[in-house]
């Protein structure tokens, strides 16, 4: 074992035992959040107030990296996945430029650009707002489903509703063509299914799910072995931690989809958002691990991330992360 792996491996022990990771934040606006009630030990997760609206925090919790520049990390094509057409929802009424906040913005996705949310814990979401830090007319859901049959999907809630009025594609949100910075922060219009409203930007981005990458190979390099945790939780800090960035701008890591098991196999994805790069945003990573243990148990009455151990990692898949005025090539990099 290289001397930089254990230094990954002893910072992110460190930082992993000194957080309750995962936090259910379970507000999305500028007040403090709501008390956690996930479990101690699950994969990476900050429990900074991220304030869906408000500009991104400074500071990141470690993620275990003992570089200020992730990993550069070549990436092969994978073959273009085949969606469902989406219905064509009606454009609906929006605020007059005169009547918004802020000044016009010199840059942010044309009109038409389809974006997805990023960086947002599976068990929180990002609001939408009938102008920019104006009131809230939706809200917007990631959903993931590791081993599940459906497609990953946004939801579109409106406040006080029971249910939600829309299912999209996780890059279905339209982009009408306006940008409005504030003072502190930055904000873009989007169409989501039925509903128009202001989101900030450091929450979207385009998405091509489409141009995931396996980077398998790429990992176990850099680590100089196979990465064998007893905790799904140390696993993917260490896998994080070839990506994020402990530079300014500091990476914020967000757990997109819960850990899940079946026969055997563990998953997670985590958002790690944040890199020291004009087009690259960030990175969207499927991790998969080989789980040795009780795992039907653990996906029954327990904790998955650490009742199903040891793992032993199987697989790591990356989506970049493109910054929205950059948007994304056809064969998914970013601009």
């Amino acid at each position: 074992m290289t001397n930089r792996f254990v230094a990954v491996v002893a910072f992110s022990a460190l930082v992993l035992s000194a957080l309750s990771l995962f936090v259910a934040l379970g507000a999305v606006d500028d007040e403090t959040p709501a008390a956690s009630t996930a479990p101690a030990e699950t994969p990476v997760q900050t429990d900074a107030d991220d304030g869906r609206d408000a500009e991104v925090p400074t500071a990141t919790e470690a993620t275990g990296a003992d570089s200020t520049t992730p990993a550069t990390v070549p990436l092969v094509t994978a073959a273009p996945a085949v969606t469902a057409a989406e219905p064509a929802w009606p454009t609906a009424s929006t605020v007059p430029d005169d009547s918004l906040p802020g000044t016009p913005a010199a840059f942010g996705p044309a009109e038409g650009t389809r974006l997805g949310v990023i960086g947002v814990n599976h068990d929180d979401w990002l609001n939408l707002r009938e102008v920019p830090n104006g009131t809230v007319v939706a809200t917007l859901l990631i959903r993931i489903g590791n081993s599940a049959a459906e497609g990953p999907s946004l939801l579109v809630q409106e406040p006080d509703a029971v249910g939600h009025v829309a299912t999209l594609d996780i890059a279905g949100l339209i982009a009408t063509g306006r940008t409005r910075d504030l003072a502190t922060s930055t904000w873009h219009e989007i169409q989501a299914g039925p509903v128009v409203g202001w989101a900030s930007s450091n929450f979207l981005a385009p998405l091509a799910p489409q141009a995931a990458r396996d980077v398998t190979q790429q990992v176990v390099d850099a680590a100089g072995e196979v990465l064998e945790t007893d905790t799904l939780t140390e696993l993917a800090g260490l896998v994080v931690a070839q990506f994020a960035s402990t530079a300014d701008p500091q990476s914020r890591v967000r757990t997109v989809a819960p850990p899940s098991v079946f026969e055997g196999v563990a998953e997670v994805t985590i958002d790690v958002v944040g890199q020291p790069d004009d087009s690259v945003r960030g990175f969207r990573l499927a991790i998969a691990a080989d789980a040795a243990g009780d795992w039907s148990a653990a996906a029954a009455d327990g904790d998955i991330a650490a009742d199903a151990g040891p793992y032993t990692l199987r697989s790591v898949s990356v989506t970049p992360l493109c910054y929205s005025h950059r948007g994304v090539s056809d064969d998914g990099r970013c601009n």
